[in-house]
């Protein structure tokens, strides 16, 4: 959510990539066009800031209550629940929110952020290939039993994104979904691979809403 804060945790600086994503608002269906923000994750004690997609500030934020990864290539397969969010030539994840009612009236970015391994003390990732990460939203949640074939059809496209260690991203900004549960699929184009523990302990690490 958007807000100004002193963080205790890594702060991030924005500059524009050369890049823009559909996402859609809730004061109109038609889907526009939002810029994605590329941001680098700096030490702690710099400054203030406000919107940072590195910057979760407790009960300020959500992370996913369920991720299922689901694979083509084993197209009835139920993926059940992960604590990894992973992308391949094959694989794809979706992301379940629980939007708290607090949230309402209130703006809600969707952030991915993926810290250097060095800076990771509770999580860990590999990542390989080239390629981005294609990022929708479903018209509906996901359960333990979506499989491949099953995944809810996409409510809206929000657009690809080349992901790079020490980096985070602003996929799309829009009035937050209060009291409502909401989904994500990210899946991988080209030969690019990711799988990571997703872990909100500074640094954070996956995809939130903030």
């Amino acid at each position: 959510m958007t807000s100004a804060v002193q963080s205790p945790g890594p702060i991030a600086t924005s500059t524009t990539l050369q890049t823009s994503v559909i996402a859609a608002t809730a004061s109109s269906p038609i889907a526009t066009i939002a810029t994605v923000t590329k941001t680098s994750v700096l030490p702690s004690a710099t400054a203030t800031s406000s919107s940072c997609p590195a910057d979760l500030v407790p009960g300020n934020f959500e992370f996913p209550h369920l991720i299922v990864p689901v694979d083509s290539a084993q197209p009835d397969k139920a993926g059940g629940t992960s604590y990894n969010g992973t992308v391949s030539s094959t694989v794809s994840s979706i992301f379940n929110f629980d939007i708290h009612p607090s949230f309402a009236g209130k703006t809600c970015s969707l952030v991915f952020l993926l810290p250097t391994q060095d800076k990771l003390v509770m999580s860990a990732y590999t990542l390989s290939g080239t390629g981005s990460i294609d990022v929708a939203q479903l018209i509906a949640p996901a359960t333990q039993s979506t499989s491949y074939n099953t995944v809810p059809a996409v409510k809206s496209e929000l657009g690809a994104t080349s992901v790079e260690p020490g980096s985070g991203y602003v996929i799309a900004t829009q009035a937050c979904a209060a009291g409502e549960t909401i989904a994500f699929e990210l899946s991988a184009t080209r030969s690019l691979a990711l799988d990571y523990f997703q872990n909100y302990d500074a640094p954070a690490i996956g995809l939130y809403i903030s």
